[in-house]
């Protein structure tokens, strides 16, 4: 029986580096990212509890990276879903068909997300229902 999206992420933890002067934070893209970035985004002064996200893609894969306090990732994909908690240094490695909505329930946490595609408005996907239905699939083809 072939597994689903999730079935197909990845997670891990960064190079973490902390002294009298602070943290320093390593990732060895050639090691730990499983594709050529081509875009990066980072989210910030989300309020505490906020949440962004509440989407999927149909071919964008995403490399999310904790940088500080804790993320909570809500991961569907249309067939079952798992809670993703990451502390700072963790990631996670989202491939399309994964529904995700990021919650901040700490006041001051940051994710850095690192993209194999350019944004393209039609490749976001807003009803997780449309997963549950069959009507994408995770490569992207309708």
């Amino acid at each position: 029986m072939a597994g689903t999206a999730l079935d197909k992420i990845t997670r891990g933890k960064v190079s973490l580096f902390k002294d009298a002067r602070g943290a320093l934070g390593v990732v060895d893209f050639s090691k730990e990212i499983p594709f050529t970035p081509v875009r990066m985004f980072w989210i910030h002064d989300v309020p505490t509890g906020g949440q962004r996200g509440a989407h999927a893609h149909k071919a964008c894969t995403q490399f999310i990276i904790c940088g500080q306090g804790q993320i909570e990732i809500d991961a569907f994909d249309g067939t079952r879903r798992e809670e993703i908690k990451l502390s700072a240094g963790e990631y996670v490695n989202l491939v399309p068909g994964i529904f995700a909505t990021l919650t901040f329930p700490q006041e001051h946490s940051t994710v850095t997300v690192l993209c194999d595609r350019p944004y393209e408005a039609d490749d976001y996907i807003y009803d997780a229902e449309m997963l549950a239905r069959g009507s994408i699939v995770a490569d992207g083809r309708k």
